[in-house]
């Protein structure tokens, strides 16, 4: 009997430690099985995570295209509305009538070279049209300022009219001629975007493909280069193609010289970009126009830099890349625009405002001679406002007008110029001296005392020319969520 139970016990022990042999097999093959879940957990938040950047950007995709679709169709809704406030001006039988569809066409041009600088179109693409549109829109103003006045429109001013409305209706036409492909789908802002940026290769031949947004434009702009040149009286921009250029001095340089010019004036590396000469601007001030490509794959921008023929003056640059959101405000935006005109050698610049359109800052710069403030010598610098980067800066009023000006005393002092502003305006700044573009060719400029109020809770400029003690010109300070705007 003891033999039994001793084998009995032998057998439940050799049963024992088959199951702890057994247990051990099934515990080391659990533990090898474990890198292969882990990856499969892996696996799964990658895709997860991969899924939710993806769903992710399609929104921003989405976003960017309806806020590009929308600036297309807000353009040519204002392109139609200058078109149809031109027509009214001149069959407007009232000075009444005739000033408020004068104001309209105003509006209506700026709003349009607004949404036109939204879309992602290349500068060089929408030279012509920008360029016209700043016409119309200064015209229509002076002119309806004329008629508020009580004066006579002349023969002259009823051509213009005659020639704008005519020149507007081209416009919308050619614009018209890209609504079809916008309204079906075809059109895919988002790649077009991205092509401006050389992000992604165009394919040709395809009515989806950013060419047809590229070719259409640019069919645009070469209607619109078939128009006369209008030169008005306008305090504002283009009459100074009217004049002489002052501010280009120097001796003449030749495209090599433009090419190594545009390289040190960009505000980044351009050693290693692919520099060429694409064209010349032929214009009151002659430029070669210099393309830099950058490497692939550098992360840098392109550039697009027009230099004088005569002196090597920069008289535009345009970098083209995308706009992240908004990071940095109007003020930090300001001072990288000071430091880069610093870099470059404007140091007597002072900003007169900001305003923000499209994640872009765009800034007016004045030069201050003794004190003096001379608006004709103006410079725009546009700041992206997502990293502080500058994007484009325009000297074309700089150039035209700059020169070391005698500035003489005023006859009237600032308490005289003061008690001369009507009592509803309240002062709420110093007054300064400043020099102002005025509406006759032959005395271009006005030495004026510049005096900030407020009225009924606006803000206005108000200048008295300091001589005469005329009131030459009120601006309104339109403050929006963009900035501050004058009128």
């Amino acid at each position: 009997m003891a033999d039994e139970v001793n084998n009995a016990g032998e057998n439940v022990g050799a049963v024992g430690e088959g199951t702890g042999e057994a247990g051990t097999a099934r515990s080391g093959g659990t533990a090898a099985n474990w890198p292969g879940a882990l990856l499969v957990l892996l696996l799964i938040a990658s895709l997860v995570f991969g899924y939710a950047q993806w769903t992710a950007r399609r929104r921003l995709e989405v976003a960017v295209g309806n806020q590009y679709f929308s600036s297309f169709f807000d353009l040519l809704g204002n392109v139609d509305n200058v078109r149809v406030a031109l027509s009214k001006s001149l069959v407007s039988g009232s000075p009444r009538l005739r000033v408020g569809a004068l104001s309209d066409v105003w509006r209506e041009a700026s709003n349009a070279q607004a949404n036109l600088n939204s879309l992602p179109v290349t500068h060089k693409v929408l030279a012509k049209t920008s360029a016209f549109l700043t016409q119309v829109g200064d015209f229509a103003f002076v002119t309806a300022r004329k008629v508020a006045n009580q004066q006579m429109m002349s023969d002259d001013d009823w051509d213009r009219l005659v020639k704008m409305k005519e020149q507007s209706e081209d416009l919308a036409k050619g614009l018209a001629g890209m609504e079809a492909e916008a309204s079906s789908g075809r059109i895919n802002w988002v790649r077009v975007a991205e092509q401006a940026n050389k992000e992604v290769p165009a394919k040709a031949g395809s009515k989806s493909t950013p060419e047809v947004v590229t070719d259409g434009f640019t069919k645009v702009d070469e209607s619109v280069q078939q128009f006369p040149t209008l030169i008005y009286d306008g305090p504002f921009s283009d009459h100074i193609e009217a004049r002489k250029p002052v501010g280009v001095t120097g001796a003449p340089i030749d495209s090599t010289r433009a090419i190594e010019i545009a390289r040190k004036f960009v505000p980044f590396d351009a050693s290693a970009h692919t520099g060429k000469i694409e064209g010349e601007v032929d214009s009151k001030i002659p430029a070669y126009r210099v393309s830099l490509e950058a490497p692939k794959k550098s992360g840098k921008p392109d550039a697009i830099v027009d230099v004088t023929k005569t002196g090597g003056h920069v008289v535009l640059m345009n970098i083209a890349r995308d706009i992240d959101p908004k990071k940095i405000d109007l003020e930090a935006a300001v001072a990288r625009a000071n430091v880069f005109l610093s870099k470059i050698g404007m140091t007597s610049m002072k900003p007169t405002f900001a305003s923000e359109v499209g994640d872009v800052a765009v800034i007016p710069f004045v030069w201050v001679q003794d004190g003096v403030y001379v608006y004709p010598d103006m410079v725009k610098v546009k700041v992206a406002l997502d990293n502080g980067d500058i994007l484009s800066y325009d000297s074309l009023g700089f150039l035209t007008s700059h020169h070391a000006r005698k500035l003489s005393k005023p006859s009237i002092e600032a308490d005289e110029a003061k008690e001369l502003l009507s009592p509803a305006l309240t002062v709420s700044a110093p007054p300064r001296l400043a020099v102002i573009p005025v509406e006759t060719v032959d005395t271009p400029e006005a030495l004026c005392w510049e005096f900030r109020g407020t009225s009924f809770g606006e803000d206005f400029f108000v200048y008295i020319d300091a001589a005469s003690g005329v009131e030459e010109k009120v601006l309104q300070l339109i403050k929006t969520s963009e900035g501050s705007l004058t009128m």
